[in-house]
């Protein structure tokens, strides 16, 4: 017979003073946040598991296991294993000829290139030239490089 789960089963954490999801709240979220959800639907995982579907609605709309829900989606999302499977996905993707994968792909990995600053040791000022006097300086520059 399905049983009503309710808010009941939270108890105090000894060492840290902080509340504990019941083992069922758990299990249901382990469900929630699994790839592969067997059985594919919420009101079948209650049925399966003793539950009313009523009750599994009311975990999902509790502030707290809302709170937890958010907390380890965020850290499995996250996770390096699942972000460098994207990565992979993006760069295949841009090898075949996909330019949005691979603007994508080169704005990932921008992170991760060092920057590079370039510095220019030249006494020459060229702020307060003339248009005039700036063509003439770019000429003779060009002049020295022989092109």
């Amino acid at each position: 017979m399905p049983q009503n789960g309710g808010g009941k089963g939270w108890k105090t954490d000894p060492d840290t003073g902080e509340k504990v999801m019941p083992d069922s709240w758990k299990k249901y979220l382990d469900w929630l946040l699994s790839e592969v959800r067997e059985p594919s639907t919420s009101k079948a995982w209650a049925v399966e598991n003793g539950f009313n579907d009523r009750t599994v609605r009311r975990w999902k709309a509790d502030p707290r296991f809302i709170r937890e829900w958010d907390r380890r989606a965020a850290e499995l999302n996250v996770h390096p294993e699942r972000t460098q499977s994207v990565v992979d996905a993006l760069h295949a993707a841009a090898v075949q000829g996909d330019v949005k994968a691979a603007s994508l792909y080169l704005q990932y990995i921008e992170k991760f290139t060092p920057k590079r600053r370039l510095v220019v040791d030249d006494d020459r000022q060229v702020t307060g030239l003339s248009d005039a006097e700036l063509h003439a300086e770019l000429e003779s520059l060009m002049k020295g490089l022989d092109v």
